[in-house]
């Protein structure tokens, strides 16, 4: 007998053939299509809780990066406000410099055209009392001569001798910018006075 149940279990099991399909194949309605997304599959309390902590994790990352850029933004906004108000002292201090500069230069110039307008009618101030003092030593020379019975030059034969013996020539040392002078081929040369002895 118990060579028999020995057989038996090396006799391999046969398969068997079935003519119609299994029934529950047969008449069952089709099993709905079942959609990965509108399933959602019951999570274990450990997986929730990583859930939680991700989504913690992730929002605090967040809220860190806004923070930083908020505080990016006001170093930038501060630093930029420091340089305009630097800048802008420094431009006032240059626009002070540059009035302070102006108004030397402009009182230095009135100054100069005052000292050159000064000169100008000092200069001309003294020639004229040359030229009067002149006048007045032809004028005794002539009454001088008269009261001798000499007649004296005209004025006509002094221009003439001027015309033919008197040169001219500029000059900066003079504001008039000129200077005369009688050549040596002119007879009246020695009897002509030095200007400055009318001074």
């Amino acid at each position: 007998m118990l060579k028999r149940l020995s057989i038996r279990a090396h006799v391999p099991l046969r398969r068997q053939r079935y003519s119609t399909p299994p029934t529950y194949f047969a008449g069952a309605p089709p099993r709905p299509v079942v959609s990965s997304v509108s399933t959602s599959i019951p999570l274990s309390p450990a997986s929730a809780r990583v859930q939680n902590q991700d989504a913690t994790s992730r929002k605090y990352l967040q809220d860190l990066v806004t923070v930083i850029s908020v505080l990016a933004l006001s170093l930038l906004a501060f630093d930029s406000y420091r340089v305009r108000v630097k800048l802008e002292a420094k431009l006032e201090q240059d626009t002070e410099h540059f009035k302070k500069t102006q108004d030397l230069v402009t009182k230095e110039f009135n100054a100069n055209r005052k000292k050159r307008e000064l000169q100008i009618l000092n200069e001309r101030k003294r020639v004229q009392t040359r030229e009067l003092k002149v006048a007045l030593h032809v004028a005794l020379l002539r009454k001088q001569l008269e009261d001798l019975g000499v007649q004296p030059a005209s004025v006509n034969q002094a221009l003439q001798e001027f015309e033919k013996n008197a040169k001219m020539e500029n000059s900066t040392s003079n504001v008039s910018g000129t200077r005369l002078w009688i050549t040596e081929n002119s007879p009246c040369k020695g009897y002509i006075s030095d200007v400055r002895e009318y001074d």
